[in-house]
């Protein structure tokens, strides 16, 4: 389970919670959960993922899956796929983590830098939604 306690409906959960084990004389392990990165900038990551697929798609490059017993099928890009089958195959190869929600910013950056260059030699820009951007696709 778990709380802000920033929030103080949680933080009386948290001590409902806590008050139960002590209680029942539990055996507990408490863990801080760090944020590695804000709301907004996971908003504009899973942004980056949809205008990703969107270049993929106008391009014309169709994701090729073989998981039904070895058959090739030929889908449209979709924002999901892009994050499990694109950006988390480099973020792998540079930082050797799993989960998106483990990166920082400047691996973010990194990582946007790779996918900035294979769209640059297609004559392609794709950059890190920023507000500015976020504000033109709400204005649209």
């Amino acid at each position: 389970m778990i709380l802000n306690l920033k929030n103080e409906n949680e933080v009386s959960k948290a001590k409902d919670k806590l008050g139960y084990f002590i209680k029942k004389g539990k055996i507990i392990d408490m863990t801080e959960k760090k944020n590695t990165r804000s709301t907004k900038q996971n908003s504009a990551l899973h942004l980056l993922f949809t205008i990703i697929s969107s270049q993929l798609n106008e391009m014309g490059i169709d994701f090729q899956y073989f998981g039904l017993k070895g058959q090739q099928l030929s889908m449209r890009h979709t924002p999901h796929l892009v994050k499990e089958m694109v950006w988390k195959p480099i973020q792998m190869a540079l930082f050797d983590i799993k989960s998106t929600t483990k990166i920082n910013t400047t691996q973010i950056n990194e990582i946007v830098d790779v996918l900035t260059n294979f769209f640059g030699e297609r004559g392609i820009v794709i950059e890190f939604p920023s507000r500015e951007t976020l504000r033109r696709l709400i204005e649209d």
